[in-house]
């Protein structure tokens, strides 16, 4: 029979991974919306994280009564506050899909660069990576978000570079331009916050100093 501290800290975990696949579902369908063009797509997407700010709360009011009521062991501890630090990423996650989501469904006609795909594709990659639940080998799934992150940073650069060649072609595109690389940063933001949310994953199973940047 589980103890009562046991038993609060799986319903933590089962908590933050319920968490986590809304996060994951709300990508998908954004990648989804980019690729189809479909600002309906987009609107769906935010919809999925409509509870995610209460969702978070929740999970944070769970695990600060575990530290305040339960003496929990080293390991049980770091991965408490772990969590505490991760439902913080996530929301910041949210928040940057439904920002890209919202602002890309204006300008998904005039935007057609295969740059921002490639860049969408490799921030949900990351995102996918972060969030599953299976992080048995966490190392080796740091290692696969950093290689994303990375490929992001890259993509950004290379996209930031070709609307600005549009913009020197057409100066009436300029206010498009400032918006539209603007969102795109939404997505290299994502990208970075699942490496924090790997790095969190990574101390909770191993320990070591608890470094986010």
């Amino acid at each position: 029979m589980l103890s009562r501290s046991e038993e609060k800290l799986n319903k933590i975990r089962s908590d933050i991974d319920a968490l986590g696949a809304d996060i994951r579902r709300s990508g998908d369908m954004l990648l989804t919306a980019l690729k189809d063009a479909d600002a309906a797509e987009f609107e769906r997407s935010r919809a999925v994280l409509s509870g995610i700010d209460a969702a978070a709360n929740a999970i944070d009011n769970e695990i600060v009564t575990s530290l305040a009521l339960f003496g929990a062991e080293a390991h049980d501890l770091r991965e408490l506050v772990a969590y505490l630090k991760i439902t913080n990423e996530m929301v910041r996650i949210a928040d940057n899909v439904r920002g890209f989501a919202k602002k890309m469904s204006k300008y998904i006609s005039s935007c057609r660069q295969e740059g921002m795909l490639q860049l969408c594709k490799s921030s949900i990659s990351a995102l996918h990576l972060a969030l599953n639940n299976d992080h048995l080998q966490s190392e080796d799934m740091y290692r696969k978000v950093k290689v994303e992150e990375s490929k992001s940073d890259d993509l950004y650069a290379i996209l930031e570079k070709n609307i600005l060649k549009e913009l020197g072609k057409n100066l009436d595109f300029s206010a498009n331009c400032i918006e539209i690389l603007s969102t795109a940063r939404k997505l290299e933001k994502i990208a970075d916050r699942s490496v924090a949310i790997a790095k969190l994953i990574l101390y909770a199973r191993s320990g070591g100093a608890l470094r986010t940047h």
